[in-house]
């Protein structure tokens, strides 16, 4: 674990935001200036993240631009309504029709809340201008940009409903964004032509700060008393966010040629020395290092690049100049933590004839196979005994969160982590949490624990022992690994847990099956069980399907409620260390598909002090049922093998050179 800086500043601040307790009303996770909608300026896989509230609204709203032309968004608003509340999905998009001229403006035409008539719907057209700093945005708007609250827009009976875009008296709408140029500050103003309690128009302005990189804090205002804050998170998963930027390899690629044969020929011990000093500069380590007969094995691996890919070539290019000319074969094996999970194979001669070409990266992998690497292999340079260690994290948790109801409630954790490693398979770590946002008032326990929709009942406004758990990592075959753990899981349970996953280095899936036996944890203290158990027996596909990082998960068998459930999840593990996916499930027990729930993993600490590539995770719905629910907290092992997929290495190949 490390101390993630940057997850720490964002755990305070938005502590701080939440205090204001208001907040402008977001547009389904469009480009926008306060509420009117602007012209998406993006480019191709930019992604945002807002967080908004106010006193009678709040909405957590994913924003991601496709292509440079196409904008899509989905919110998950809640409306606040006396004693009660109401809540939707929204599904937009923005289609820019053409871009900016010398002389004449950009179109785009835009719907919030596709496919439905409800209150957050509505539709818009709009020219834009960018002059320098300055975008201005007139237009026309429709539904929830024509009357303060959009109802009877329609009597359209299908599913997706249509009868109603476009229909109705527009109202005209302006604003203008500058981009001050003075420490981030970007300001904003507008004008809406649909009124409210306090005026017959609508006047707002904004001014937000980049706080940190990729972050805003907005500060919102409007002549109808909203006043309040939004956080706006913007990146893109296709490229670096807070990662040293890796440039292009300082050591060429030297062929061997019959020449090197007749020169002198370097030793073990010197190979290994010149390899490890060289590496230091691209920050890879050198783990262990044999050289026997026509072979060089290492075992290679770096805190600070995710793309596996690129540290085989790095590794691969500073062999080819000191390696004796014997030498036909570069092994660099993949380390995870606890296991040595693959060795990719280099053909010297093949990536000999890869230099210079026009499709070198695709020749590289040509001259590239893939093997389980073995249990056990004799002592090498660069082994060293392995020292017991001690690390602690702080990690923020936020969730957009339907177990209380099913309307949106953002909800944010604090853990403070730790963990003392044993040996590299085998640790003890604890977890204490305190949930800053959403404390809810705690309900009486049901006369019989419930799987999850009992949660509620645990104390709230208090820090809880969220897991205390030893788990221990093993292979029991060059291509079966296994896990064991015991221990509290989670806030909920507690107990023992086994796995195992077949996996194949050659193969793009794998297999796993797990079985757990847990107990109902007490609702109140940090110790204790309630009269309640449960077991699972849930198998795993997890399969590379495609190219670009896309995966799926099937799971499958017993799970927390004694029901029969299936469950999928489908994502992207980008290159840079990001993960996008979204999941849902069915159980026998229900006629309709369980909810649905989505996932965004963002390699922030990688600010930490001491390196490293872990994730924070955002999530939103999710498992709030008690049906198809599993533990959580018992260490899938998939989660940490998932980097030596061999299509994940495959997609990394066009890095090779680099």
């Amino acid at each position: 674990m490390t101390r993630p800086t940057f997850g720490m500043a964002l755990t305070a601040l938005l502590s701080t935001s939440v205090a204001t307790g208001v907040m402008a009303e977001g547009i389904g996770g469009l480009s926008q200036a306060v509420d009117t909608p602007r012209a998406a300026s993006g480019i191709a896989d930019d992604l945002t993240i807002h967080l908004d509230f106010r006193e009678d609204y709040r909405a957590l709203s994913f924003g991601l631009q496709p292509s440079d032309w196409l904008e899509l968004g989905i919110s998950f608003p809640t409306y606040d309504e006396g004693g009660g509340s109401s809540s939707g999905n929204e599904l937009s998009f923005g289609l820019r029709l053409w871009e900016e001229r010398s002389y004449l403006p950009g179109l785009t035409v835009g719907v919030v809340g596709f496919g439905s008539d409800d209150r957050g719907s509505g539709e818009y057209v709009l020219a834009s201008k960018t002059i320098g700093s300055v975008q201005a945005s007139v237009g026309l708007g429709w539904g929830r940009y024509a009357q303060d609250i959009a109802v009877d827009r329609g009597d359209d009976e299908s599913i997706v409903r249509t009868d109603h875009l476009f229909v109705g008296d527009p109202e005209p709408f302006a604003n203008i964004v500058w981009d001050t140029g003075y420490k981030s500050l970007i300001a904003a103003a507008e004008y809406s032509g649909v009124g409210g309690a306090e005026a017959d128009d609508t006047f707002g302005a904004s001014l937000s700060y980049e706080v940190l990189e990729g972050l805003r804090v907005a500060g919102l205002v409007t002549n109808q008393g909203s006043v309040g804050v939004r956080l706006v998170f913007a990146a893109n998963p296709t490229r670096p966010f807070v990662q040293t930027d890796i440039n292009r390899g300082p050591h060429p690629y030297v062929e061997n040629r019959g020449l090197r044969a007749g020169q002198p020929q370097p030793g073990e011990q010197q190979v290994f020395a010149l390899l490890k000093e060289r590496l230091e500069e691209d920050d890879i380590q050198i783990r262990r290092f044999a050289m026997r007969g026509d072979t060089i094995d290492v075992t290679a691996a770096s805190n600070m690049d995710p793309v596996f890919a690129r540290v085989v070539g790095r590794v691969a290019r500073v062999l080819s100049a000191i390696a004796p000319a014997n030498i036909t074969t570069f092994r660099v094996t993949q380390n995870t933590g606890a296991f040595d999970s693959n060795v990719v194979v280099l053909d010297r001669a093949g990536l000999d004839d890869a230099v210079g070409a026009p499709d070198a990266a695709a020749l590289a992998w040509d001259a590239t196979s893939f093997e389980a690497s073995p249990l056990n292999r004799p002592a090498a340079l660069g082994e060293s005994a392995f020292q017991p260690r001690f690390s602690y994290g702080f990690t923020p948790v936020l969730k957009a969160d339907f177990i209380t109801s099913d309307t949106l409630e953002l909800t944010g954790t604090f853990n403070a982590n730790a963990r003392y490693t044993f040996s590299p398979q085998t640790f003890v770590s604890g977890s204490v949490g305190y949930r800053f946002l959403n404390q809810w008032t705690q309900e009486d326990p049901p006369a019989e624990p419930q799987p999850r929709s009992d949660f509620t009942s645990y104390a709230p406004d208090i820090a809880y022992l969220q897991s205390l758990s030893v788990r221990h990592r093993f292979r029991v075959a060059p291509e079966i690994y296994s896990r064991v753990s015991a221990g509290l899981f989670e806030r909920a349970y507690g107990g023992v847990s086994g796995e195992m996953i077949w996996r194949d280095p050659e193969q793009n899936f794998a297999l796993g099956l797990e079985a757990t036996y847990v107990q109902k944890r007490a609702y109140e203290g940090w110790f204790g069980f309630e009269d309640a158990d449960a077991s699972t027996l849930i198998g795993s596909l997890y399969a590379n399907v495609g190219r670009n990082g896309d995966y799926l998960v099937l799971d499958a068998g017993q799970h927390l409620a004694g029901d029969f459930a299936v469950g999928l999840t489908v994502g992207r593990n980008y290159r840079n260390g990001w993960r996008i996916s979204a999941s849902t499930g069915w159980s026998k027990e229900r006629d309709s598909a369980l909810k649905f729930g989505a996932e965004i993993a963002i390699p922030l600490s990688w600010t930490s002090p001491d390196g490293g590539n872990g994730t924070t995770n955002l999530s939103v719905g999710g498992q709030s049922g008690d049906f198809g629910s599993r533990v959580s907290g018992t260490g899938l092992l998939y989660n940490e093998l998932r980097a030596s997929d061999k299509r994940r290495i495959e997609d990394g190949f066009g890095e090779f050179w680099n």
